[in-house]
C-alpha cells in the first residue's frame, strides 16, 4: 500500500511512497487513530520524503486535507509534523501546515526525521513553519 502506519512511542508515522490519492491518506490517518492499539492523544508525524504524489497535488487539495486534519484534531494532541525531502514538496508542506495552524493542532515542517521527532516529543516547541 502506497499509504501506511505504524506506531512509534507515542507517535503515529503515517509514511507515503509514490502515488496515492487524498482520500487514499484520509482513509489511513482515521484507522490509524481508530485501531486499537493507537496510543492515547498521539502525535502525527507524516513522512513524504518517498512520495511521488505530493508533487502533483494542487494548492486546493493540500487545503482541503489541512482542514481535514484540523477537524480531527481533537484526536490527536494537537501536534502534527511533516517531513519533506524536496523543495516542491517542502513548500507545500509550509502551506499546508500554515492552515492547520489555524484549524488548532500546532504543525511543524521538517526535512529531517530525527528533528521532527525530537520537535514532537518537546511540549514546548514552537510551531516550526
Amino acid at each position: 500500500m502506497a499509504v501506511s502506519f505504524s506506531y512509534d512511542g507515542r507517535i503515529v508515522v503515517v509514511r507515503m511512497v509514490g502515488d496515492y490519492t487524498t482520500a487514499e491518506l484520509r482513509q489511513v490517518v482515521l484507522q490509524s487513530l481508530d485501531d486499537p492499539a493507537s496510543p492515547p492523544k498521539p502525535m502525527m508525524l507524516f513522512d513524504l520524503r518517498e512520495s511521488t504524489a505530493i508533487q502533483k497535488r494542487s494548492a486546493n487539495e493540500v487545503k482541503e486535507m489541512a482542514r481535514f486534519l484540523a477537524s480531527i484534531g481533537h484526536r490527536f494532541a494537537h501536534r502534527a509534523a511533516l517531513v519533506a525531502s524536496t523543495d516542491v514538496a517542502f513548500g507545500l508542506m509550509r502551506l499546508g501546515s500554515s492552515l492547520v495552524a489555524d484549524g488548532g493542532p500546532t504543525p511543524g515542517v521538517f526535512r529531517d526525521v530525527e528533528a521532527a521527532r525530537a520537535w514532537l516529543l518537546d511540549p514546548n516547541a514552537p510551531p516550526q513553519l
